[in-house]
């Protein structure tokens, strides 16, 4: 097998899977969620409502020349690609092995977390290149021992920390990391703090940011993140299920067993790699007993895991190979199954229950175009609201902007629409209030003066119904 695991391969794979990402996301509608970071590029600002704002300006740079769904995406293919390269690199620097390597980059491009959820653009997706890249320079640091590579780690550190606030867990890793091993002896010089700190200076905006504006953002992500009252074991159960989910049930429950094999290891190289993977999904795990962590979360932890996963079972015997091999074919026939139903629908769960059907999770990749061309066919309707900041996004991109989208801020969540405001101009235009069936939506009358004319549209996915819009129609804006 091992002559089977070439940098020819990896490179072969990764730009297969790279082509049928790019096609993907040419072709399918934009996620609500993708809807609303590429309102963020659109409005930049030091930071936002929900996140830190690097995603924002991933966006911004693609989409120069094109607003189309693949340029809107095309970051988050192109990270992927150098988070390969990286993986490559530390991997090399780690064990000098081409087929750990090559069997490293092939397991992190397939997992589906990898392979699915880089075709959308979240700020998962910078936060996992600055990640990965400051995994590899703190690798470098600990095997050359040149301090220089401190303040290269504390810069992609501040980086980290502008594409999400997880990064700050990269500084515990390496903490951890320094305080299990006699790589201790750093913290008896001035290296690791300037380089913190240098972290820090990056992140500053973000700072600024929060607190000119009440420290909202930071208050939110600690209460969505942090919060919840009361334990329960179900809470951490339904966790390990969304790992088993995003990491593939076979590989995941063979790589966390391999961190912990690892962690005990005398070798350095192993432990790091333990201690990168592990944490992460672990504090989640401790989080879920108070509040259910999202299955994506800890998705940065994938990037040493793959390695951790290749490495195991590529140092042991023939039945060890063979459950690589088997690992490998059964995550990419997962990963490849899931992404070709989201693109062509071809789980016919419609045939075991409109229900299930309805609930498929790749639903939120279609209906939101014939939303928009729905909105576009009144020119006179300038503003639309819903209960949904979600729904309010994709209504702004699939109309080109030229409806004003915002949310009705009695139902929905606070949002980074709640900061924008509504603009002064619309407030006596007309427009239109949109919600679900059966969202339970308050008096309309209390937004705008509903002038009698009311419209629905149901959207589908080929033949299947996905979602049922009631229009309510009027003017001007009261709130």
């Amino acid at each position: 097998m091992e002559k089977y695991l070439t940098r020819k391969t990896a490179i072969f794979a990764v730009s297969a899977i790279a082509l049928w990402k790019m096609y993907l996301a040419a072709t399918l509608e934009l996620h609500p969620d993708e809807a609303y970071y590429w309102m963020w590029s659109r409005h930049l600002a030091l930071g936002y409502f929900d996140h830190s704002p690097l995603v924002a300006y991933f966006i911004k740079l693609t989409t120069l020349f094109s607003q189309g769904e693949l340029f809107v995406r095309l970051s988050s293919i192109l990270s992927t690609l150098l988070v390969s390269l990286i993986a490559w690199l530390l991997a090399m620097e780690l064990f000098g092995l081409v087929t750990v390597a090559s069997a490293s980059v092939i397991v992190l491009n397939i997992l589906p977390i990898t392979m699915a959820g880089s075709i959308i653009i979240t700020p998962d997706i910078p936060a996992f290149l600055f990640w990965s890249a400051a995994s590899y320079s703190f690798w470098k640091l600990i095997k050359t021992q040149k301090p220089s590579w401190w303040y290269v780690t504390g810069v992609l550190f501040g980086l980290s920390l502008l594409s999400k606030y997880t990064g700050f867990f990269l500084a515990v890793s390496f903490l951890i990391f320094l305080l299990v091993t006699d790589e201790r002896k750093w913290l008896k010089t001035v290296h690791p703090y300037a380089s913190f700190v240098l972290g820090l200076a990056f992140f500053l905006p973000v700072i600024l940011w929060n607190a000119s504006n009440d420290w909202i953002s930071l208050k939110f992500q600690f209460g969505h993140g942090l919060g919840g009252t009361g334990y329960s074991i179900s809470r951490v159960l339904e966790y390990v299920g969304g790992q088993l989910m995003v990491a593939n049930p076979l590989v995941w429950p063979i790589g966390i067993y391999a961190c912990f094999v690892f962690l005990f290891s005398r070798e350095k190289e192993k432990i790091y790699l333990s201690i990168m993977s592990l944490f992460l999904i672990l504090f989640f795990a401790y989080t879920s007993l108070k509040k259910l962590a999202g299955p994506n979360w800890p998705a940065t932890a994938y990037f040493t895991f793959s390695i951790v996963f290749a490495r195991y079972l590529l140092d042991g015997n023939k039945i060890k190979k063979g459950v690589l091999v088997l690992s490998v074919f059964f995550c990419f026939l997962l990963s490849f199954i899931a992404t070709l139903h989201a693109r062509f629908t071809i789980v016919p769960l419609d045939k075991i229950s409109e229900p299930l059907a309805r609930a498929d999770a790749t639903n939120f990749l279609y209906g939101w175009r014939t939303l928009g061309q729905k909105l576009l066919e009144d020119p006179e309707t300038k503003f639309a609201l819903t209960s949904s900041h979600q729904t309010s996004a994709v209504i702004s991109y699939y109309t080109k902007e030229k409806v004003y989208a915002y949310v009705d801020t009695k139902l929905t969540r606070t949002s980074q629409f709640n900061i924008w405001g509504f603009p002064e101009g619309l407030k006596n235009k007309k427009g239109v209030y949109i919600y679900l069936e059966g969202d339970g939506v308050g008096p309309i009358k209390d937004y705008i003066e509903p002038t009698g004319e009311k419209d629905a549209l149901m959207v589908y996915r080929y033949d299947i119904p996905l979602r049922e819009y009631r229009f309510v129609y009027g003017h001007g804006y009261k709130k």
